[in-house]
């Protein structure tokens, strides 16, 4: 449980950088899409950073 608490700001970053590949590729870029990944990613880093800060 703990190896996933202090990963799970990486797995936020992958999925949003997903969000942001799939639809490059499929020709389907709306401002949605764009902003969930962009948004994933952010949340991501600060998660991580938090998370890696609290537990050791």
């Amino acid at each position: 449980m703990r190896f996933f608490l202090k990963n799970s700001g990486i797995l936020l970053v992958l999925i949003g950088a997903l969000f942001l590949t799939v639809p490059f590729f499929t020709h389907l870029q709306t401002n949605a899409s764009l902003l969930t990944g962009g948004g994933l990613i952010i949340a991501g880093f600060i998660v991580y950073i938090i998370i890696n800060k609290l537990i050791k």
